[in-house]
């Protein structure tokens, strides 16, 4: 009869342990659920960060070119981009509609040493359509990396509750960002030691032709913009992007600690904050 109890004790022993294993598993496999999609929607997050960061620093300002061109004396009366600043600005946001899809082709004229003359030569119009392509392609992976967020949440949240899975996206974006700050801090080191040489090299990996080696004798558009000129926007970029970045820190920071979800408790709960 003893015996009989033991074995009844050992076999309920044994099914306690094989449940908690189970859970362990269940948990584990869960663990991995969350971090994969969430890297994932990391990765996807800084797609979109980047390519807005670009956008913005081409975009937003148009009086950053006319400080550009004034730096670097673009219009130089001597040079071959003789005109007049308004006309040069013009012919920059035609340029720069053209890139963004805005515009059918790189047919531009303008006054150019007191004539009408088409603004850039068949091998620029070449380059640039080359340009056009591979910033429409960033324009449309950021539209399918803000899907890839929004269903990488929406996942998650059916699974496991949206507050839950906020706080497992935020923290594997923390880890995504630290991994590309690493990149970024390597490119960057590399840039302030050669900047030319960072630059052949992105052109190198982007682009399958030479189109981009433009003669400064003969082209408008290198001496519109050069060298200078990509040192101060990728500056800007690199800053703007930043900030994107630390941003998202913020909110990371604010989840981790459980504040943004107890600031939205006290505004249902009509707390010391109004309610929204």
């Amino acid at each position: 009869m003893m015996e009989e109890n033991m074995t009844a004790e050992d076999i309920s022993e044994e099914n306690v342990m094989e449940g908690i294993q189970k859970n362990s598993r269940h948990d584990r496999k869960n663990l991995w659920i969350r971090r994969v999609v969430g890297i994932i929607t990391g990765i996807a997050l800084v797609l979109i960060m980047a390519v807005t960061a670009v956008e913005t620093a081409a975009y937003s300002d148009y009086g950053f070119y006319e400080k550009e061109y004034k730096k670097y004396n673009v219009n130089n009366p001597d040079g071959i981009v003789n005109m007049e600043m308004d006309e040069l600005v013009r012919v920059t946001k035609e340029m720069m509609a053209y890139l963004r899809g805005d515009r059918d082709d790189m047919v531009i004229y303008a006054e150019i040493d007191g004539l009408e003359k088409e603004m850039f030569n068949d091998i620029e119009k070449y380059h640039m359509a080359d340009v056009r392509e591979l910033f429409i392609k960033g324009l449309n992976v950021r539209r399918i990396s803000i899907a890839i967020v929004i269903l990488g949440i929406t996942f998650l949240s059916l699974i496991y509750g949206f507050k839950r899975s906020i706080k497992s996206v935020f923290v594997n974006i923390k880890r995504v960002l630290f991994t590309v700050w690493a990149a970024i801090f390597v490119v960057a080191a590399a840039a302030i030691v050669d900047f030319t040489t960072v630059f052949y090299i992105f052109h190198y990996i982007f682009f399958d032709n030479m189109a981009w080696q433009l003669d400064e004798n003969i082209s408008r558009l290198i001496n519109m913009l050069p060298e200078g000129f990509f040192v101060d926007i990728a500056i800007r970029i690199g800053v703007i992007y930043i900030l994107l970045n630390l941003i998202i820190l913020a909110l990371a920071f604010w989840v981790k600690r459980g504040k943004l979800f107890s600031l939205s408790q006290k505004n249902k709960i009509g707390g010391t904050y109004e309610q929204g």
